[in-house]
């Protein structure tokens, strides 16, 4: 199994100890272990059109088994990014970080540039953070309530932006 440095290969499972399972896609399956409480490793598999397996448990890579299907994905979230827990997220000066997210509170989103997002939140009342990600051709997560850069979690996702206003 190659890994590619970022906890993440294709071509490979874990076998059960299975939390629940999304319809979504494989680039999001990842980032939605990390956002779930108890989640350490996933697999995605095309079933149903697309099925994130969240799975729970010690495990490390190398229990990963060999597949021979290409379109499977499987990965675990390295430690100090599950659930919440301990962030390394790092913050810029502007009150924005990649690879993080804010659980909840969405007032509505919207179909715009990462770049711009800040911007709209800034604009908006009652928004006091966002979040950016890759959904849809990229869309803009404007959520509300106090909430602190401490609030953020990692995620996988290296294209993803959260910040607060």
């Amino acid at each position: 199994i190659q890994s590619n440095g970022n906890n993440w290969a294709t071509s490979c499972d874990f076998r059960g100890n299975d939390l629940y399972s999304v319809q979504i896609s494989a680039e999001l399956c990842g980032g939605k272990c990390a956002k779930v409480q108890g989640c350490t490793h996933f697999t995605w598999t095309q079933y149903n059109g697309g099925t994130c397996w969240l799975k729970s448990g010690a495990v490390s890579k190398s229990d990963a088994i060999s597949t021979s299907d290409s379109t499977m994905v499987c990965g675990v979230v390295p430690d100090g990014q599950q659930g919440g827990s301990g962030s390394t997220i790092q913050w810029n000066g502007n009150n924005w970080a990649m690879s993080c997210d804010f659980s909840g509170n969405d007032l509505y989103s919207a179909q715009i540039s990462a770049e711009l997002c800040g911007g709209k939140c800034a604009k908006v009342q009652g928004c006091t953070h966002f979040t950016w990600t890759q959904y849809n051709g990229g869309t803009c997560w404007l959520k509300s309530g106090a909430v602190s850069k401490s609030d953020a979690f990692s995620t996988n996702d290296s294209t993803m932006v959260c910040g607060v206003v």
